[in-house]
C-alpha cells in the first residue's frame, strides 16, 4: 500500500448557477390547494350535517394559509370576513379553532363507531365460517355413512 501523499483541498467556487424558483412554486402550490380546499369546502357544505361550520372553519383556516403562503401579512380586503351576524360571516378566531376540536370530536365518535361496526362484523363473519365448516363436516358424514350402507 502506498502511503497517501499530499491532499490538496480547492478553494471554494462562487456559486454559478441562479436560485431556482422552488421556493416560489412551493409557495404557489400552497396557495392554490388552500384556494381550492376553501372552494370545495364552499360546494360540500350544502351535503354535510354541519357542512356550514366545517366550511367556515376551513375557510378561515385555508385564507390565512394561502395568505401565509403569499408572503401577505393580512388577507386582502375582499378576503376578510363579513361584520358579525352578517350573511356569510366567519366564526372569530377562538370560535373556529372551537368548532374544529368539536368537529374532530365528533369524527372520532364515528370513527370508534366505524370501528365497532367492523369489529361486529369480523366476528359474525368468524362465526359463520366456524358454523359453516362443523355443518360442512356433519354433512360429509352423514353422506359417507349413507354411502357405506349401500
Amino acid at each position: 500500500m502506498e502511503p497517501i501523499s499530499n491532499i490538496l483541498v480547492a478553494p471554494t467556487a462562487e456559486r454559478k448557477t441562479a436560485p431556482s424558483g422552488f421556493g416560489a412554486s412551493l409557495r404557489a402550490a400552497a396557495a392554490g390547494a388552500a384556494d381550492g380546499l376553501a372552494a370545495a369546502a364552499g360546494i360540500a357544505a350544502p351535503l354535510a350535517p354541519v357542512g356550514m361550520v366545517l366550511a367556515g372553519a376551513i375557510r378561515g383556516v385555508a385564507r390565512g394559509a394561502a395568505a401565509a403562503a403569499r408572503g401577505a401579512l393580512s388577507p386582502p380586503a375582499s378576503d376578510l370576513p363579513a361584520a358579525p351576524g352578517s350573511p356569510g360571516s366567519l366564526p372569530a378566531g377562538g370560535d373556529a379553532f372551537e368548532a374544529a376540536r368539536l368537529l374532530q370530536q365528533e369524527a372520532q365518535g364515528f370513527n370508534m363507531r366505524y370501528l365497532a361496526l367492523q369489529e361486529g362484523l369480523q366476528r359474525e363473519s368468524r362465526e359463520f365460517t366456524a358454523l359453516s365448516n362443523t355443518m360442512k363436516v356433519r354433512h360429509d358424514a352423514a353422506r359417507s355413512a349413507i354411502h357405506n350402507i349401500q
